[in-house]
């Protein structure tokens, strides 16, 4: 996902504080067609300091499409935040893809070229590969587009022309390929749901090889035939489902959220924490969109996306996300028909197999050349791979799901609990737990997936089921009140880190046996421990004292072995000067990760020595149920542990010159000209505060993933109250003051305000 932006332009852009030469000489009035500025005033060649600070300067984009009263009005606040206000769903469009492009310029662009399915008519035939399966998306919007309300489509229509809009206004801000060519078919592309094709087809083929490895026939003998590598050659899948992102991810990935309810806060009023813990290319982009008496939400546009909404609010309602895992997909094994190859056999009948075919173009040094392939396909589901006397196919919940974007509008005009989980029951959002909190009070956790009702024994990714009648597969999905929630617990909390959703409020624990074997089980992670140490007792919070204690710099997994590592020392006696040393390093340590604490850049490298070595003995005591919130802990391999120690001792002592400096010394941000330590760690080692790093040509580690945009939100009786903060900034451009402009209060744990009326924009 990660491309660079070309730059960033004066067109359409609420001034900040830079109304400077480079602005005035784009001649917004006269270039960009169609576009007039209102209300900019320039100062000579100079413009004073106090101006840039205060400045709002509105352009309003008059589209050729757009009659005057449906042209957006961009506004954007000292750290570039755009508030945009149309008067209809197709101004909105406009405006968020407007100005996206203006801060993420060939990103944007880029993306939909991929969406549309013209990687290789722009760039050749070796970008082409991902274009065969866009183009059978393509199809899919093609079948679909019209079904969707008007509203989302005016959306998806505005998006593709505010892009197109920045292309023609700004092509020396853009790589010359860049073209308006887009249409809302292709930003409705990137939210068409897929099957794991590639995923199944090295399950089965997994499968089968130890099947033959043991003896069996491995189904049957010489295998052939695979959609993914037809389809996604050695790219692999066009786009992996989030499921298959979080097993794949390190623990550290995921997110954050709170909920807590009138009875908990200060004001007596409910609050939501929003906490995401992606790479920081992920494309957190903040905005603010108002269509008057229609829409008025503050919230996550992902880059490149009309939607993507992950979190956000309204005046009456909120809502966070955090990944989950569900098992969405099912790999069924057919039988071929014995008196036809291209036929399976299912409920009683020869079933023709289906083909579809993805023509591509791509560019040669002579002019454009066309490929095509295609793959079969079956009502059932799309095949995977084939032998002479079987077929597989995956049958998923997502598949084909095309209103994902409706629903994420139906739930940011949503004005109650009711009206929002009437959105959710469109199940067009496959994965991702919510956590909601509204201005009646009410909370809520709900572990949302587009899960198969299945009929047989969930196969949890590593078996595939024999399939000869509609008796054998899934038909529907779980209905909606099945799934795990919790609303309104005693207690007045709700949380979620991306574990299993039994735990969101310890007065309220789900029973695990209730729930379909397919619904997502296993521990609760140090992480979610530390929440509740947090949140899970009876203190009430005001919206700052919320984003403070989320700031906890404790690492938990210190609390939970550090005592019993320093018996390990003890016992061996303390007359090696190293392990003597790193004893009295780690007792004086707070066990904390803030930027002046010493001792934690030792015991994180020693864990990290210490549980690759121990492996499945690191711990004297796993994690029990029993024992939900105090496991696991203990020392397994205490030689062990001593000898990596020592280890640690040295390699902290060679990296940075001293085995007990400070947390801050080594972890940093640097983004631009900023560079400040920073606290945080993984959630492997039990931070709350979430901090991935790379390391710097000179040793530092460089912050890089984890907290980005965090968000917290308190609503009032007439009016919501919110704070937040984007780490890497509004902007991708190095150039932009919205580049690192949040980058050191995001070090400190400081956020900026949300603005939410037009009078708090205007100021």
């Amino acid at each position: 996902m990660e491309r660079r932006h070309a730059g960033r332009v004066a067109a359409r852009v609420v001034a900040t504080r830079r109304l400077d030469a480079t602005l005035r000489s784009q001649r917004v009035g006269t270039r960009v067609v169609g576009t007039r500025v209102v209300g900019t005033r320039f100062v000579g060649t100079r413009v004073a300091s106090a101006l840039w600070l205060a400045a709002l300067a509105v352009v309003s984009v008059a589209a050729r499409p757009l009659s005057q009263d449906s042209s957006p009005t961009i506004r954007r606040t000292e750290f570039g935040v755009p508030h945009i206000t149309a008067s209809d769903f197709r101004g909105i469009g406009v405006g968020l893809g407007y100005a996206q492009t203006e801060d993420y310029g060939e990103r944007v662009v880029r993306g939909l070229v991929r969406e549309k399915g013209w990687m290789g008519r722009t760039f050749g035939k070796d970008s082409m590969a991902s274009d065969f399966a866009a183009q059978l998306v393509q199809q899919r919007v093609e079948e679909t587009y019209h079904l969707l309300d008007a509203d989302t489509r005016e959306m998806y229509e505005g998006f593709a022309e505010g892009v197109n809009r920045f292309i023609r206004a700004n092509p020396a801000k853009l790589p010359s390929w860049a073209r308006p060519v887009f249409t809302g078919h292709d930003v409705a592309a990137g939210d068409i749901g897929s099957a794991g094709i590639a995923a199944a087809t090295r399950l089965v083929q997994r499968r089968l090889k130890a099947d033959s490895a043991r003896g069996g026939s491995g189904g049957d003998s010489g295998g052939y035939g695979s959609n993914a590598r037809d389809l996604y050659g050695d790219v692999g899948e066009r786009a992996d489902s989030i499921a298959a992102a979080v097993a794949r991810a390190h623990s550290d990935d995921g997110s954050n959220a709170w909920a807590l309810a009138p009875s908990r806060t200060k004001s007596g009023r409910a609050i939501l924490l929003r906490n995401p813990h992606l790479s920081w290319t992920a494309g957190y982009w903040e905005a603010h969109v108002t269509v008057p008496g229609k829409l008025d939400f503050y919230g996550d546009f992902r880059i490149g996306s009309a939607f993507s909404v992950v979190g956000g609010f309204n005046r009456d309602l909120g809502w966070a996300t955090t990944n989950n895992a569900p098992d969405l997909d099912e790999v069924y094994e057919l039988d071929v028909d014995p008196n036809a190859a291209d036929h399976y056999l299912f409920d009683g009948a020869s079933v023709a197999l289906r083909t579809q075919t993805a023509t591509v173009e791509y560019s040669t040094p002579t002019g454009m050349a066309r490929e095509s392939k295609s793959y079969l396909t079956t009502p059932l589901g799309p095949m995977v791979y084939r032998t002479p006397k079987k077929i597989y196919i995956v049958r998923s919940g997502s598949d084909g799901e095309y209103r994902a974007g409706a629903q994420f509008l139906a739930m940011m005009r949503a004005r109650n609990l009711a009206e929002w989980k009437a959105a959710l029951a469109m199940r067009a959002r496959a994965t991702s737990n919510l956590t909601y909190a509204d201005r009646a009070g009410n909370i809520l956790t709900i572990w949302m997936a587009s899960l198969p009702h299945i009929p047989h024994a969930a196969t949890h990714d590593s078996l595939f089921t024999p399939a000869h009648t509609s008796a054998d597969i899934w038909t529907t999905l779980l209905p909606l009140d099945r799934l795990p929630q919790t609303l309104n617990p005693r207690g007045g909390y709700v949380h979620n880190e991306n574990d299993a959703p039994h735990y969101a409020n310890l007065n309220a624990v789900l029973d695990t046996a209730k729930y379909p074997d397919n619904v997502e089980r296993g521990p609760l992670g140090l992480r979610s421990q530390h929440a509740l140490q947090l949140i899970g007792g009876s203190r009430t919070f005001s919206l700052e004292d919320v984003i403070v204690t989320k700031h906890s710099m404790r690492m938990l997994l210190a609390d939970r072995v550090k005592a019993d590592l320093l018996a390990a020392v003890r016992m061996r006696g303390t007359s090696d000067s190293v392990l003597a040393r790193a004893a009295d390093i780690l007792a004086r340590w707070d066990n904390t990760v803030a930027p002046t604490s010493r001792g934690g850049v030792l015991f994180e490298s020693w864990w990290r020595r210490y549980a690759n070595l121990a492996k499945d003995s690191a711990y004297a005591e796993k994690w029990r149920i029993e024992k939900l919130t105090s496991t696991p802990r203990g020392i397994g391999a205490s030689l062990l542990a001593v000898q990596s120690l020592a280890w640690a001792m040295g390699d902290v002592a060679r990296k940075y010159g001293a085995s007990d400096v400070a947390w801050g010394d080594v972890h940093r941000v640097r983004r631009g000209s900023v560079d400040v330590p920073v606290g945080g760690c993984t959630g492997a080692l039990g931070c709350f505060r979430v901090l991935q790093y790379e390391e710097a040509p000179d040793g530092k580690l460089i912050a890089n993933g984890g907290d980005g945009w965090v968000l917290a939100v308190e609503f009032g009786a007439t009016r919501p109250r919110a704070y937040s903060i984007l780490a890497y900034g509004e902007s991708a451009d190095s150039a932009s003051t919205n580049y690192s402009d949040q980058a050191a209060m995001f070090a400190k744990g400081t956020f900026k305000p949300v603005w939410w009326t037009t009078k708090e924009v205007e100021a």
